[in-house]
């Protein structure tokens, strides 16, 4: 065959085949808890999320930290065994069990062989009704996220994620993103039982389970393994709202002995039930979600500013960011940001092509198809819709609504949503190299690394 006839030209996508996923059951147990249920045969296995409306978002204001430190401490012990002894029954379940706390919530997860899901409610049961944050195990949690602390403090990737969010969200609690030293050394176990106390209720609480099990035979297990388990009519605070931005904003962590810069740009963006949103991250993936991005074709393929380049679009409940990364070389900070805000500028004026329009709808399809693949992924997108007051059908829908989207609606989101000259720039890098290069975007600010 000569060269002439080797065909380069990729062929046309095929036709979304249907989306047949379990049917989802949903009924409240005895004591209030709801449970979504999906009944999935494919694998003998069984995941659970047990999520409870208590992220860092619900922190005290003097005790950032605190929902991340109870998450954790659920797994060292419960009333009824030591660390070691739980971590041992769960072992022998062939099971896996943790708990962690992001902004919105806190997860309890969970996997396991079909065959043992009964002891394995059991032991989850324990760990969100009878934690016993004994008085060394969290000394030991906060001697280690302290250690962790003062790491992260070294780190510019950290440094740029803190200061963004100061930046962005104001006096929201999202602007805070970790703890300090003395909010930790100020938690006792006392703190984190009535934290616990406050939130860990079923009327807060959601469970989500997905794999080889009937309703009828989990509703009676877990109204035996969360008997007692009382709600308590919890209530969330509202919060003052980020602060609008009018204009573009530089803000300069100065960290001598930087050999790179770490660079944050962006602003907020609507939150993940809006309308426009699916639209907003159709747009963000064309400009820097993957390889092969406008960002990544021009900062780093063309211009060689950086190795990783990208952009991403943040999902909250109370509020969302559109942000773009890069880490690039002191002396072309100034280009690449130019480069960066050159490319939204460019999409609000031109928008995208029908190819690259075409290419991200069947790469988020693909991707999201994947997703789903695993039970794991679909409890996923399920605490996402209910954590997020997204639609009901969302998973049903999205490849659909995916493609339904033109460059008419790319065209009026980008001119609703991104705008280059209210972006927040952030740069975390050596200021006497740097602050000159970055001047020319606005006025800097500068602060310290360590502050």
């Amino acid at each position: 065959m000569s060269r002439a006839d080797v065909i380069t030209t990729p062929p046309p996508p095929s036709a979304l085949r249907p989306l047949v996923l379990p049917k989802r059951e949903e009924f409240t147990t005895a004591d209030g808890l709801r449970v979504i249920l999906v009944e999935d045969r494919r694998v003998p296995f069984v995941t659970l999320r047990l999520v409870v409306r208590a992220g860092s978002v619900h922190d005290p204001a003097n005790l950032p930290g605190l929902a991340a430190l109870t998450a954790h401490c659920l797994t060292q012990g419960t009333q009824k065994r030591r660390s070691f002894q739980f971590a041992r029954a769960v072992e022998e379940l062939g099971a896996t069990l943790e708990a962690h706390a992001n902004r919105d919530y806190s997860t309890v997860s969970a996997t396991v062989l079909a065959e043992n899901l009964t002891p394995l409610l059991k032991l989850m049961a324990e760990t969100v009704m009878q934690p016993a944050f004994a008085p060394d195990e969290v000394e030991l949690a906060k001697e280690n996220t302290i250690q962790t602390l003062r790491y992260q403090r070294t780190q510019p990737t950290f440094l740029a994620r803190e200061r963004y969010a100061q930046v962005l969200f104001g006096n929201h609690p999202y602007s805070r993103i970790a703890p300090t030293e003395e909010s930790v050394n100020a938690m006792t176990p006392d703190t984190l039982r009535q934290f616990h106390a406050s939130n860990y209720t079923p009327d807060n609480s959601l469970l989500v389970v997905v794999g080889a099990v009937e309703a009828e035979q989990l509703r009676k297990s877990l109204d035996r393994v969360f008997a007692g388990w009382q709600p308590r009519g919890v209530t969330h605070e509202s919060h003052e709202q980020p602060p609008s931005r009018e204009r573009r904003t530089v803000h300069l962590v100065d960290r001598p002995g930087s050999v790179q810069v770490n660079l944050l740009i962006g602003h907020l963006a609507p939150r993940p039930n809006d309308p426009d949103f699916l639209a907003l991250e159709v747009t963000n993936t064309a400009l820097g979600g993957r390889a092969g991005s406008r960002l990544f074709m021009n900062v780093r393929e063309q211009k060689g500013f950086a190795y990783d380049v990208g952009s991403h679009l943040s999902e909250h409940r109370e509020a969302s960011s559109f942000s773009m990364s890069a880490q690039v070389r002191p002396e072309v900070v100034g280009e690449a940001v130019e480069e960066m805000l050159k490319e939204v500028e460019v999409l609000r004026h031109k928008g995208i092509t029908e190819s690259e329009l075409d290419s991200t709808k069947n790469y988020l399809n693909g991707t999201f198809s994947i997703r789903l693949s695993t039970q794991g992924g679909i409890a996923g997108e399920i605490v996402a819709i209910e954590m997020l007051e997204l639609p009901r059908d969302s998973i049903e829908t999205y490849r659909e609504r995916v493609q339904s989207i033109t460059l008419e609606r790319i065209r009026q989101v980008v001119q609703r949503h991104l705008f280059p000259d209210r972006m927040a720039i952030v740069a975390v890098g050596e200021a006497e190299r740097i602050q000159p290069l970055l001047e020319p975007f606005g006025e800097v600010e500068v602060r310290p690394a360590m502050m």
